[in-house]
């Protein structure tokens, strides 16, 4: 026994609106067949929607794909702006972790570590900057907060700069073990990187 034919549908009968939510799908080349039949069908009849695209009737080329060059460089910019934010707020969250007195020494510990982790996992180049800057930021941060902590003769002085230069580069260290974490973790997922 033979299938009996199919008898091809006419295409199903759209309003404008549900028109217009497929028009850019079909512009673009990515609607089903059905849905382009459907569109079409609607635009020979329809002159408001023929309007939002005259090409229509004259089986346009597929429009252009898209540079995929520019599409990565576009969303990478995204990501590393919203890392920038991240880094931010970690830094600081970490500074002021590290004055108060309930949670100074676990936040402290995991805090900065984490900051620079996270970044190097979501790759780029961004994560460099963690470990400079928040030892600078320590170190600002220490240098202004402490100063009437230390005795104000020249030993004092110099103690005062020797702490806040060891904090900054006990928190460029951990910065940088986070980072390393993260390049270990990734190459154990097979993120490797070349």
């Amino acid at each position: 026994m033979s299938e009996p034919k199919k008898i091809p549908e006419p295409p199903v009968t759209l309003s404008c609106e549900i028109c217009r939510d497929l028009l850019p799908l079909v512009q673009d080349g990515v609607a089903s067949p059905e849905s382009e039949a459907a569109v079409r069908a609607h635009l020979q009849h329809c002159e408001a929607c023929r309007a939002l695209w005259p090409e229509a009737g004259e089986n346009p080329a597929p429009a252009p794909l898209p540079d995929d060059e520019k599409v990565v460089r576009k969303l990478r910019e995204r990501i590393n702006g919203w890392l920038l934010a991240f880094i931010a707020v970690g830094l600081v969250l970490g500074l002021a972790c590290s004055r108060s007195n309930l949670a100074s020494g676990l936040l402290f510990v995991l805090i900065f570590p984490f900051v620079s982790g996270f970044t190097y996992w979501m790759g780029g180049r961004v994560w460099r900057v963690i470990p400079p800057l928040g030892a600078v930021l320590w170190a600002v941060f220490n240098l202004v907060d402490t100063r009437r902590y230390f005795v104000p003769e020249p030993s004092g002085t110099i103690a005062w700069i020797v702490s806040a230069l060891a904090g900054a580069a006990v928190v460029a260290a951990l910065c940088l073990i986070g980072a390393l974490a993260a390049a270990l973790l990734k190459y154990a997922f097979g993120g490797k990187t070349k």
